[in-house]
């Protein structure tokens, strides 16, 4: 076979469907064959961007190429209609491929509830007018996240195009989901889809009054559980209908903000293939401060506990395109690299964002690739305790208790709730220990005072920098061997025992001097400028 470098994509493709090496179902070849084609690249970098943005900056293929940006996805089916025709996607594919690029496509498969696509073009806030629109628990018809005849038929006829035109990998885009926004039980609760819920799952008329009360005051029921799954198997019947009428393209599916099973996404079926984690803070607004970074953090944090690093793709992204500076998107890079999320996927809707931005970013995904090469792969490890739990799942408002991330005391992501540690919990996970769905193994269970929850087995605290910092205080002679930033100035603080390294992030404004301590010994002081990040190796870090 010719050297993979050596021919175009498209060919390769091609020349593997003719001797029909490339499988379908979850984990195609094609995408195992492209990650061995780097493996020595752990990081890589990728934009969305449109033909419009290269031509009308012409300049725009250059920096990109120098920044270390490989790929390139273009908008194709956004909602039932065509944003360029793939003939026309074609043509720009094969410029991206002569400039050294890989070039990829997505689509909005369902439609969004609002214009998530274009600020400046008020007719991409509407789907295609033949496809019905979702209905809300309260009777309220809105434009998108509904699954309906034409839907999956028009989505496979315009993906069967893509691929006959050679495009190697998809991604289904903003909103492959049921739920309205983040934090809602979604589903389309029309006469429609009733009838069909209680059918299947034989319930009676009167079970579907109890379903509306559950979602209204967000009870995890048996009838609500039930619905989870109802439109967690809608969304993924959808999707593997997808891969099947196109199994030469790799499907990928963009996941919502804390994006899970109330949002129709089972995050356990979608381990497989390309998968991009969930994030929110799009511009200054919402990143620009500490709640907003360990809010975008732990979301992303949340999500690898289901995909392989390999697989997963960021979503870093500014709406409107300029809305988030420069150097805040480029802080957004240590959302990737914390996470180990490997593929960094630049965004800002259908317009790109100010071109300047790459005299900040090309440096700094520089180093996020540098320091990315020394701890992919590796398990943080520390006292304090990621947790996300069924109830936040199920029937949770997305509003994690995440601001210890900035304590400067190590952590570690689990699946279930620990003896060892302190565990932050967020208001509806608390609630399921005080109802027995979950159970206790200490008194080390960290809860908002505002949630009203008591017992022994919590702590109760604002979620604020005061009380976090009050609370390690506290903790610090108990933590023996293990390593944290000393004082109250805010860093997230990742530790590889078992490679003596440690991360920092900076999540101020401002250069800042950090002190890591292990008991009363100082391993090693730094400093580290305003929002960026350092790797430290000593092996008073080893454990």
């Amino acid at each position: 076979m010719k050297n993979i470098n050596s021919i175009s994509r498209r060919k390769f493709i091609d020349q593997l469907m003719v001797s029909g090496a490339v499988l379908g179902g979850n984990g195609l070849l094609v995408n195992q064959l492209f990650a061995a084609r780097s493996k020595s690249q752990v990081r890589r970098f990728h934009i969305s961007l449109q033909a419009e943005a290269w031509k009308k900056n012409p300049e725009l293929i250059g920096l990109m190429k120098e920044a270390g940006v490989s790929d390139v996805w273009m908008a194709s089916y956004l909602q039932g209609k065509w944003y360029h025709t793939p003939k026309e996607l074609r043509e720009s594919a094969d410029f991206l491929e002569s400039k050294g690029f890989n070039p990829h496509v997505l689509t909005v498969p369902l439609g969004h509830p609002g214009n998530a696509i274009d600020p400046s073009d008020g007719t991409w806030s509407e789907k295609k007018q033949s496809w019905k629109n979702a209905c809300d628990y309260d009777g309220s018809l809105y434009s998108g996240t509904s699954i309906h005849a034409p839907v999956v038929e028009d989505n496979i006829e315009a993906n069967k195009l893509l691929a006959n035109e050679g495009f190697d990998t998809l991604f289904l885009d903003d909103d492959f989901r049921l739920a309205r926004y983040p934090g809602t039980i979604g589903g389309c609760f029309c006469d429609e889809c009733k009838n069909e819920f209680l059918q299947k799952y034989n319930y009676p008329a009167a079970d579907w009054d109890i379903l509306i009360d559950s979602v209204e005051k967000r009870n995890p029921s048996k009838v609500l559980r039930s619905w989870v799954e109802f439109i967690c198997d809608k969304v993924n019947n959808m999707f593997v209908s997808l891969q099947k009428a196109t199994p030469q393209m790799e499907t990928g599916i963009m996941v919502m903000y804390l994006g899970a099973e109330k949002a129709g996404i089972a995050l356990d079926k979608y381990r497989n293939v390309p998968f991009r984690v969930g994030e929110m803070m799009f511009s200054d607004k919402n990143f620009g401060n500490i709640k907003g970074k360990t809010d975008e953090l732990f979301s992303a944090l949340f999500h690898m506990r289901f995909i392989k690093p390999e697989l997963a793709y960021s979503e870093t992204t500014a709406y409107p395109q300029d809305e988030l500076s420069a150097k805040n998107m480029a802080a957004k890079l240590s959302v990737s690299l914390f996470s180990d999320v490997r593929n960094t996927m630049f965004m800002s809707g259908l317009q790109h964002f100010p071109v300047e931005h790459w005299k900040t970013l090309a440096p700094a995904m520089k180093k996020s690739a540098h320091i990315h090469e020394e701890i992919a792969g590796l398990k943080t490890v520390g006292p304090f305790k990621h947790f996300w739990g069924w109830d936040s799942r199920l029937v949770g408002h997305d509003k994690p208790f995440s601001l210890f991330l900035a304590s400067g005391i190590p952590f570690e992501v689990i699946d279930d709730v620990t003896e060892d540690g302190w565990i932050f919990l967020s208001d509806e996970d608390a609630k399921s220990v005080v109802e027995e769905r979950v159970t206790a193994k200490s008194n080390n269970l960290v809860v908002r005072k505002e949630a009203g929850i008591q017992g022994d087995e919590f702590i109760e605290l604002n979620e604020t920098l005061v009380d976090i910092f009050a609370l390690k205080k506290r903790i610090i002679p108990t933590l023996n061997n293990i390593p944290y930033a000393e004082g109250e100035t805010p860093v997230i603080f990742s530790w590889y025992p078992d490679e003596g390294k440690a991360l920092l992030w900076n999540v101020n404004e401002e250069r800042q001097n950090y002190v890591i301590k292990r008991g009363d010994k100082i391993v090693q002081s730094v400093v580290v400028e305003g929002l960026d990040v350092t790797l430290i190796s000593n092996r008073e870090l080893f454990l």
